[in-house]
């Protein structure tokens, strides 16, 4: 999808948000889908996930459900590669979205 079909099926006020530590200015009421085509991110191999303070809110397998974004908030992307996660394993700094047996160490 295009950064133009994107804002044509979001409507109304902008905010500018953090993607990835990347200003990113996106509608008010969006989907987590059109924040990650906007911040130039594909949305086929990564999910949004909000982060206030301590807290993580995942959009994985949600990322055409609509949601207010707030002027300053951060947001992550994740990505679904297995490549990733294999890597995020090796470094020892697995995500919470990884879901891998232990491996010794080298």
């Amino acid at each position: 999808m295009t950064t133009a079909g994107i804002q044509q099926e979001t409507s109304g006020k902008t905010v500018t948000v953090t993607v990835d530590g990347e200003p990113v200015e996106v509608p008010k009421c969006t989907t987590p889908n059109a924040v990650l085509g906007l911040a130039g991110i594909d949305a086929g191999t990564h999910y949004l996930v909000r982060i206030a303070g301590r807290h993580q809110h995942s959009f994985t397998g949600r990322g055409e459900e609509g949601i207010a974004v707030h002027e300053g908030e951060t947001l992550v992307s994740v990505s679904t590669s297995p490549m990733v996660a294999a890597l995020s394993v090796a470094r020892g700094t697995p995500g919470p979205w990884v879901n891998l047996p232990d491996f010794p160490a080298s």
